[in-house]
């Protein structure tokens, strides 16, 4: 079985924009580059982010799958290959009835990494989701992940997660330090 780990985009790799709807806008965190560079060896690498704007009618379905593609461009131009980027455009209290529904595949519902997990056959018990919100760290404990929270503006930590990192770079030397017979 693969081991992965479920990544958020914005906030966690990306810098954070409200609703971003333009890719001249992606700015990566610093640590970004280095810290999948670490990982990408051991473990499959998986975005997997809520885009409301969807909903709210700020952007179309075909604009997240643009943003998602270039970042998935930039990064493997840098030697880094994403193992698929999977989101929900949903958002209960959109304006676009189409999508404004209480769906299973918004964070921290489990929907996106229960497909991810049987199209790629992962253990989810070996996997991490890193993220930078509450939800992204329930999303983990509900998926039976560990999970890393990226201390940033969004910072809370409300919800306990197995650690706190300062970007992907540490979050990185973090789980590879796990595996290795570290300690938490």
């Amino acid at each position: 079985m693969n081991r992965a780990i479920f990544l958020d985009r914005d906030g966690t790799l990306i810098e954070e924009k409200s609703y971003l709807s333009n890719v001249s806008d992606i700015e990566f965190i610093n640590g970004t580059i280095d810290g999948l560079k670490l990982l990408q060896d051991k473990y499959l690498l998986i975005i997997i982010t809520n885009q409301s704007g969807v909903a709210r009618g700020y952007f179309t379905e075909d604009k997240v799958r643009e943003i998602n593609q270039y970042i998935e461009n930039k990064l493997l131009e840098k030697g880094i290959k994403i193992t698929d980027t999977l989101y929900c455009p949903h958002y209960k209290n959109g304006i676009i009835k189409k999508y404004s529904i209480d769906c299973e595949c918004r964070k921290p519902k489990t929907k996106l990494i229960d497909i991810a997990q049987k199209k790629y056959n992962i253990n989810l018990n070996e996997s991490y989701v890193v993220g930078d919100k509450d939800s992204d760290i329930l999303l983990g404990r509900n998926a039976n992940c560990k999970s890393i929270l990226i201390k940033n503006s969004n910072y809370h930590n409300n919800e306990k997660s197995d650690y706190i990192a300062s970007d992907i770079l540490d979050a990185a030397k973090f789980i590879l330090k796990l595996k290795r017979g570290g300690h938490q």
